[in-house]
């Protein structure tokens, strides 16, 4: 088939870019599906979302396999993708028809897209279905230059993007897409629509119960439909790398906690304390058996007041961890994985809150600081969610330093303590998310942490905008350290000569350390290689 062969074209010269073409693709037919539309438009809707980036074919390397932020000319370039796609296509006659649904899949519905600010119903449907669920997709997973904000995240920034951006039809299509695909283990007893779970995972909540009673029956956390769709995927795919195994798993908090007690059973290994290590325990096979018991979360948690604080938490979860790992970048700092999953599961001790108390909202009143807001559940339940936290994956298994860095995620205030640098994430991701915080303890924090004033700045402009942040790695690295910097030093755009002289060796040193990089690494050019050393978060 023209189109798979189109596909395969692209996937050889840019994977970042073509990672995502299956998940748009089956949401695509998904949405049709919703749409009514017949089989032939199915069909061509298929086709036109499998070669929407073709076009990216024609651009050079240096734009099409950049591993980070690109200049306003280098935008151009990567908008001129649609336009190039049609004429691509146009000589092919297979997949002619296909041409102009490729040309206007960046048309925004209220005229402001590219290339020809078509607007509204002017813009062909099957386009706008692509549109909507390539915009879900870029937003919920990671790309080479950032951190994705998952399902959840990306589904609110959908929808808030409805009748701007999007067209409300296909929004409220995906919308409705997502939710049936959450119905795989439906009840049969029960409506369809609503999604069966254990009956610790979703207890009934007529009475207060006891905080330690509920601490007990809480033994597993429902996993969102697409998360847990994206996990099977990549295990299924024979080229999956340990990293995009990581990225699959982080992306879910029901999945990380899943496979990280599972990780803490293999025989001989020492506590767990990240994703990437349960990564490598498990392998693939162990992957799947501590998932596929799961239970699956309507999509989206919006049908309980315990159901929207666990999307809320979800949604919170992520933007915290995308603040601890670019924190983790901006300050080099080693034990990056670690400060990941204790950003991802820090207010898991919410989730006992809202199960034992109705009433319990987890952020009802956001014009307090976090720290007020702890000082309040202290006061009415006698325990902070922070506390709750520890005590729950102390009892699931999980590694002491895990449990002790979510316990003080609201008071640590120690150089180079994990829990510390969780703590600031929380604030950056609450300021980014326009919430009251203490902005003397912010600055006293990133004081401790040694993060500048410029740093600090970055970051709180960065974060509203962007995940930014790479894979996540699942194996040691093969690079020495040398390597590594000269490695990192290239993917910013030096030339080997000032490699040279920002690292006190000579060219030819430079040269024959990447030599040996491409050797490690298994590539042929230094683009490919900063593209692998990124995509396995080795640089």
């Amino acid at each position: 088939m023209v189109a798979e062969a189109l596909d395969g074209a692209l996937k050889a010269r840019a994977p970042g870019i073509q990672a995502s073409t299956e998940l748009v693709v089956r949401l695509a037919l998904g949405l049709g599906q919703e749409l009514d539309l017949d089989a032939q438009t199915q069909a061509l809707l298929e086709v036109a979302g499998r070669v929407r980036d073709v076009g990216m074919l024609a651009l050079p390397d240096s734009v099409v396999l950049a591993t980070s932020r690109l200049s306003s000319a280098d935008w151009a370039l990567i908008n001129s993708h649609p336009v190039l796609g049609e004429q691509l296509l146009q000589e092919l006659s297979a997949v002619a028809a296909a041409g102009g649904i490729v040309r206007a899949h960046h048309e925004r519905w209220d005229g402001g897209g590219y290339p020809d600010g078509l607007s509204g119903e002017t813009i062909p449907l099957l386009s706008r279905v692509i549109a909507t669920c390539d915009a879900f997709v870029a937003v919920a997973i990671d790309r080479p230059h950032r951190r994705g904000m998952g399902a959840a995240a990306a589904l609110e920034l959908v929808r808030q993007e409805s009748g701007s951006q999007l067209d409300p039809v296909t929004v409220d299509g995906l919308v409705a897409t997502l939710a049936h695909n959450a119905r795989p283990r439906a009840s049969p007893a029960n409506d369809p629509g609503v999604v069966e779970t254990h009956p610790q995972a979703a207890p009934e909540q007529d009475s207060p119960a006891d905080l330690q009673s509920t601490i007990s029956e809480f033994d597993v956390v429902p996993v969102l439909a697409p998360a847990y769709e994206r996990l099977l995927a990549a295990i299924s795919t024979r080229e999956i790398t340990g990293g995009e195994l990581v990225t699959a798993i982080e992306s879910d908090i029901g999945l990380t906690v899943a496979v990280m007690r599972a990780g803490q059973t293999c025989v001989g290994r020492q506590p767990l304390t990240n994703v990437s290590d349960a990564v490598v325990a498990l392998g693939p096979a162990g992957i799947e058996a501590s998932v596929k018991e799961l239970p699956l979360a309507q999509f989206p948690w919006r049908t309980s007041a315990l159901e929207v604080l666990m999307h809320g938490s979800l949604v919170h979860a992520q933007a915290v961890a995308r603040a601890a790992d670019r924190l983790a970048r901006e300050l080099g700092l080693p034990l990056r994985d670690d400060i990941l999953v204790a950003a991802l599961l820090h207010d898991i001790g919410k989730l006992v809150l809202g199960r034992a108390y109705p009433e319990y909202s987890g952020a009802a009143d956001l014009t307090a600081t976090p720290e007020n807001r702890v000082r309040r559940e202290q006061h009415a339940w006698g325990m902070d969610h922070a506390s709750l936290g520890g005590l729950l994956l102390t009892r699931w298994g999980l590694s002491k330093q895990l449990a002790d860095n979510v316990a003080r995620h609201h008071k640590a205030d120690a150089d180079g303590d994990i829990a510390t640098y969780v703590r600031l994430a929380d604030m950056l991701a609450h300021h980014a998310q326009a919430h009251v915080v203490d902005r003397r303890t912010l600055l006293d924090l990133a004081h401790v942490c040694g993060l500048s004033t410029n740093g600090l700045r970055e970051i709180l402009f960065d974060l509203p905008h962007s995940g930014a942040s790479d894979r996540r790695r699942a194996q040691r690295s093969p690079l020495s350290a040398r390597q590594t910097d000269i490695l990192s030093l290239l993917s910013k755009g030096l030339q080997y000569k000032d490699i040279g002289v920002e690292l006190g060796v000579s060219t030819s040193t430079v040269r024959s350390h990447l030599h040996a990089v491409y050797l490690a690494l298994k590539v042929n050019d230094r683009a490919l290689a900063v593209l692998r050393a990124t995509e396995m978060g080795w640089i």
